[in-house]
């Protein structure tokens, strides 16, 4: 099973499914759900992969209102949709195991979050589960969603 097959089946993230779908990377053209899709046909049985901190869809009902709604009903920019995305995305394989405190490099616009280990928190978010693997790399799930101050202010909040 590939992450996009996870986030399509499992419906505690339908809501981070729904934001994956609506935000295209724009070099390619392609939604981040079709990306991740594309990616698991390729990586076959090779080391590369991806790391994933999906959000469960109780975080995205916390979140401010007029941010919640712009990214429901995709109203948010997708630029910022998409560095909100990289705030999520790790571009390697990286397991619960090999975690060190301290800021992590995000996949482009999203630059460094904060991860701490006890408790597992990233970028401020709570860590509720860790390492799904699946065949294109790993999901950890979060019990928040990182927001990035200058997504909150185009967002009203």
């Amino acid at each position: 099973m590939s992450i996009a097959e996870l986030l399509t089946t499992d419906p505690r993230f339908d809501e981070f499914r729904n934001l994956t779908e609506q935000t295209v990377s724009e070099g390619l053209g392609m939604s981040w759900l079709e990306i991740w899709d594309m990616q698991a046909e390729q990586m076959g049985d090779n080391r590369d992969g991806v790391t994933v901190f999906v959000p469960v869809n109780a975080a995205f009902e916390r979140l401010d209102p007029g941010l919640a709604a712009g990214l429901r009903e995709g109203e948010l920019d997708n630029e910022l949709r998409y560095a909100l995305l990289g705030h999520h995305y790790v571009h390697r394989l990286y397991p619960s195991s090999e975690w060190e405190p301290g800021p992590q490099r995000t996949w482009r616009g999203g630059g460094n979050v904060e991860l701490t280990l006890d408790p597992p928190v990233w970028g401020g978010c709570p860590v509720a589960q860790t390492d799904i693997r699946v065949d294109n790399g790993y999901i950890h799930v979060l019990d928040g969603i990182v927001v990035p101050d200058e997504i909150q202010q185009a967002a009203g909040g």
